[in-house]
């Protein structure tokens, strides 16, 4: 049976006053599918380590002067409608007409967009498979449900790798093939830009697992000494790895459990449950009460989907 707590964290995704914000982190750099990179300092080497979540227009002149009439020969009011990029005037085009082309009640209406006659659902529409979505791919994510976007798997992109959608966002986003860059979507290294490789940063068994474009899967990428340690952005339902040097994550950040908190200033790496299905390590103030002075117990982190993370620490 599914976790009582999850069944209400998919409820959350039906719910329009519900803004999921939680950034657990600094977050990623997430890849939309642009050969764009952004910089910034951090702790990975030469890794970034910010989290980026842009549009295009256009516009057509024209138009065409139709006047209809009815099966009587009464002649309906002219119609006037912009097409095309130059402008042409048709003048006293007849047709009959006996069908409203815009009536909701009919199965051919070009206007409805769960019309089979029509393109099918745009990008980021809600689908159960592809055959709903224009692009032909329905991205399903386990129980969170489908989502139309660019691709479902690698291989539907060119030379980079398909980033998955976020059901959970509002609204909710579609897959996107991606040029292989730091925090991107992928199922293997070949998808990446070397030097990154695909790293395996969320797994919630039965929903989903998350791998991206990373600086490290484990300790021994990275230069002596250093950790491999997850950046994650829970709610947007992705995250890195990247190389870390000892001691230099601040309080809040996420860190690995089984890194025993060498990465974190404070040297300790407490586990915060989410909704409970998923542990995330966050580096904290203490890891068990034994941290703490006497009087005051170790309290732990806490992951908030509105609040987003809050480190654990001494309290009475």
């Amino acid at each position: 049976m599914m976790n009582m707590k999850w069944g209400g964290f998919l409820g959350l995704r039906w719910g329009s006053a519900v803004v999921l914000s939680l950034s657990t982190g600094c977050g990623p750099v997430l890849d939309d599918g642009s050969q764009d990179d952004a910089d910034s300092g951090g702790t990975s080497t030469g890794m970034t380590s910010n989290t980026t979540l842009g549009t295009t227009s256009g516009s057509a002149s024209g138009s065409a002067s139709i006047t209809a009439s009815t099966t009587d020969g009464s002649s309906t009011t002219g119609v006037m409608t912009t097409i095309g990029t130059t402008d042409s005037t048709v003048s006293s085009a007849s047709a009959t007409v006996t069908t409203d082309p815009t009536d909701p009640t009919d199965p051919t209406d070009p206007t409805d967009p769960t019309d089979p006659t029509g393109d099918g659902l745009p990008d980021g529409s809600m689908c159960d498979d592809g055959n709903a979505c224009a692009s032909g791919h329905c991205y399903v994510v386990g129980p969170l449900g489908g989502v139309c976007g660019q691709c479902e798997v690698d291989q539907d992109c060119g030379a980079g790798g398909c980033t998955l959608p976020n059901p959970l966002a509002q609204p909710p986003t579609g897959s996107v093939c991606n040029a292989g860059t730091y925090g991107a979507g992928c199922m293997s290294d070949e998808v990446c830009e070397a030097p990154l490789m695909c790293a395996l940063v969320l797994d919630i068994p039965g929903i989903l697992q998350t791998s991206t474009c990373s600086e490290c899967r484990d300790a021994g990428d990275c230069s002596m000494g250093w950790t491999c340690e997850p950046d994650l952005a829970v709610a947007a339902l992705t995250g890195v790895k990247r190389c870390v040097a000892p001691a230099t994550l601040a309080n809040g950040q996420t860190c690995d459990l089984a890194g025993g908190g060498v990465a974190c200033g404070s040297g300790h790496c407490a586990g915060a449950d989410v909704l409970g299905v998923l542990e995330v390590g966050v580096c904290s103030g203490c890891g068990s009460d034994g941290d703490c002075a006497d009087g005051l117990v170790c309290e732990p982190p806490q992951v908030d989907l509105n609040a987003g993370v809050v480190p654990g620490g001494c309290a009475p």
